[in-house]
């Protein structure tokens, strides 16, 4: 009998780790889409002439898709299920990175640009929603930081595919062996090719979706209570599987009521409240600016373009190490402790950015101190943040709850990247990482001040608390 049972508690364990890895996943497309951009825009403005002003376009136009998508993925993974709209994400991923590569014109890669946005805006929304569905609360702040940590191998893979083919390119500028097509591709604009690597894990993404299971929840949401069952089972084992469904059909029906537009009523606004000043703070507190201008920054305090991106690849690195990190602690130390410590040492890196670059001191120092900040942030803000999101809505409303508070990552973000060269004109940087550290301040407010601790609980009992 406990033979049995071990090996029925090994597979159950099996399950949930591969469902959740491969839903994930979807993270790795958000990192590497998030990065690549940064390894083309010195060859970009240059072949295309642009301005600030358009640099700052090109950079954001996909933050933008971002926000479109992750506002229409809400919607569409209440009536059509998380694993479609997963697979719907990776197709749009698909298309952008291959059209990209072959844009003829600033249109024509914005539009492409445009098009990955929605798929990355998709899949950011509905990744922590379906991992949160279908994990136990004793390991649901863990499965939902994996999300985080496939951004940062996304990051990773991207930094170093960047990396390779800058330095191959370079390798090849006087070889007669390549073809006038791989000339193009490899050597003279390989700006495409790095957007067309993309088209791989895109790929991937899409073969693995194939292998998971609708979420319960939504399932259970849709009176398909047999096959959800299956699945609880096959997770939790089935005498926990009787419970949960019990406790989710419940639920269901004690919120039967509970409509979009009661998120902004009074039991409902703390929680909407508290994950769209989480979402904004974590977003505005200048992360997207290290990752989206990387290399440019790195340019600013003393780097050609290849130690730049040399320099940008620790930054990847120490991005993926702290978010381990976090996998570790999310659910032991708890939610508000994590935050709490991750925006005070993010807030104390940006104020040392400030002043580094204020006082003209470049090189090394200023990796340093950026890379201590993103330490910060990914073994802290960046996981919390997806994982508090996740968790605080009622069932009834969750998919489009999590959409709007996505929606406000993305529309800051891209207001930031937009605003970056901009601002970069007419101040210097040690000020713009100072506003960045002041804003971190804020985020310290909403957390004292407003956020529950949530480790440990179910997502019912933490709906519970706020429906009362």
């Amino acid at each position: 009998m406990t033979q049995v049972t071990s090996t029925e508690v090994k597979k159950s364990s099996l399950y949930l780790w591969f469902i959740c890895i491969v839903a994930a996943c979807g993270g790795l497309l958000f990192g590497y889409d998030a990065v690549v951009v940064s390894g083309t825009n010195t060859q970009v403005v240059e072949q295309f002439n642009f301005s600030k002003v358009q640099l700052g376009f090109y950079v954001s136009c996909v933050l933008w898709g971002c926000a479109i998508g992750s506002g229409v993925a809400g919607p569409i993974s209440d009536n059509y299920g998380r694993k479609k709209t997963l697979m719907m994400a990776s197709i749009l991923i698909f298309i952008s990175a291959s059209w990209s590569g072959l844009a003829s014109s600033p249109l024509d890669l914005i539009i492409a640009r445009l098009i990955g946005g929605l798929g990355i805006g998709a899949a950011t929304m509905v990744c922590p929603l379906y991992i949160s569905e279908v994990a136990p609360e004793n390991l649901r702040g863990r499965m939902v930081t994996l999300f985080q940590l496939t951004i940062t191998i996304g990051i990773v893979m991207c930094v170093f595919s960047n990396w390779g083919i800058f330095n191959f390119s370079e390798s090849q500028v006087n070889s007669n062996t390549l073809s006038p097509f791989w000339k193009l591709f490899v050597v003279n604009e390989n700006w495409r090719l790095m957007f067309m690597a993309e088209a791989i894990p895109g790929v991937l993404f899409l073969g693995c979706t194939f292998f998971i299971p609708e979420s319960p929840r939504w399932l259970i949401k849709r009176y398909k209570d047999k096959e959800a069952k299956s699945i609880l089972t096959r997770i939790n084992g089935s005498k926990r599987a009787e419970e949960i469904l019990s406790e989710i059909k419940e639920t269901f029906n004690e919120d039967s009521k509970v409509k979009f537009f009661d998120l902004f009523g009074k039991k409902l606004k703390k929680p909407l409240i508290l994950a769209v000043l989480i979402c904004i703070l974590s977003e505005a507190c200048g992360v997207s600016v290290i990752f989206y201008y990387g290399p440019q920054i790195f340019e600013s305090a003393g780097f050609d373009l290849g130690g730049s991106l040399g320099g940008f690849a620790s930054i990847a690195i120490v991005n993926f190490i702290a978010t381990i990190f976090a996998l570790g602690f999310i659910d032991s130390a708890g939610r508000r402790k994590l935050l709490t410590v991750g925006a005070i040492g993010a807030l104390l890196s940006h104020v040392s950015i400030g002043i580094l670059f204020m006082n003209n001191i470049t090189g090394w120092p200023i990796v340093i101190a950026i890379n201590s900040f993103i330490a910060f942030f990914a073994c802290a803000i960046g996981p919390v943040k997806f994982v508090i999101v996740s968790e605080i809505f009622p069932n009834q409303v969750r998919g489009k709850a999590i959409a709007l508070a996505t929606v406000c990552i993305w529309i800051t973000s891209a207001l930031v990247a937009q605003v970056f060269p901009i601002i970069e004109d007419v101040t210097s940087p040690g000020v713009i990482y100072l506003l960045f550290a002041l804003e971190l301040c804020l985020l310290l407010l909403v957390i004292k001040f407003m956020m529950p601790e949530t480790k440990g609980r179910t997502i019912e009992d933490i709906e519970r608390s706020w429906l009362k």
